[in-house]
């Protein structure tokens, strides 16, 4: 497990590589219904197999709290011409997203565009979504009654984590039978 900090270890230099792995889950909670940047940018950087500041800078964004210089455009790598149709089969590496959210006003359907956009940065590196759990997630120390789950402070709890646990044990075990 490793969890994505604010630094710039953590994004442009984590301490491993994703694309060695057949089976991942990646997770975050939420920020304005979407994934955490720096998760985001962690994975952009595995997807691009570059600093993800020099595709952010396209878009005049930046990481600001990242103070290293954003380095040029690799010459062999030309982001516009990188491009192409993708197709994952049986073989793929698999991916399962878990996300966290308060769901004040709507529930779980707050948590959709942040579970499709984590699935869909890491199909640009190859994993097929195979499952998707999401859970409340305490965000102020407030009972808040009159929200969609009501009271979620204690949240997620042991019920969230083995349901979290069955998922990760029943997903392989389903494709593993498919391909018997």
């Amino acid at each position: 497990m490793f969890k994505v900090h604010k630094q710039a270890d953590d994004i442009l230099r984590p301490p491993f590589d994703v694309r060695q792995y057949d089976f991942i889950c990646a997770g975050s909670g939420l920020r304005a219904h979407l994934p955490y940047n720096e998760v985001l940018n962690m994975l952009r950087g595995f997807r691009t197999g570059m600093d993800p500041r020099i595709t952010l800078r396209f878009r005049d964004e930046t990481i600001p709290y990242i103070s290293e210089p954003i380095p040029e455009i690799p010459p062999q790598r030309d982001p516009k011409h990188d491009h192409h149709k993708m197709i994952l089969g049986p073989d793929s590496p698999k991916l399962i997203v878990f996300i966290t959210y308060a769901g004040y006003e709507y529930g779980p359907k707050e948590a959709e565009p942040a579970v499709q956009l984590l699935a869909l940065e890491m199909e640009h590196v190859g994993f097929q979504f195979i499952g998707k759990y999401c859970c409340p997630g305490k965000y102020l120390d407030d009972p808040t009654p009159r929200t969609f789950h009501g009271d979620i402070r204690d949240r997620p709890n042991e019920k969230d984590l083995l349901r979290a646990e069955h998922l990760i044990e029943e997903k392989p075990e389903e494709i593993a039978d498919r391909s018997a």
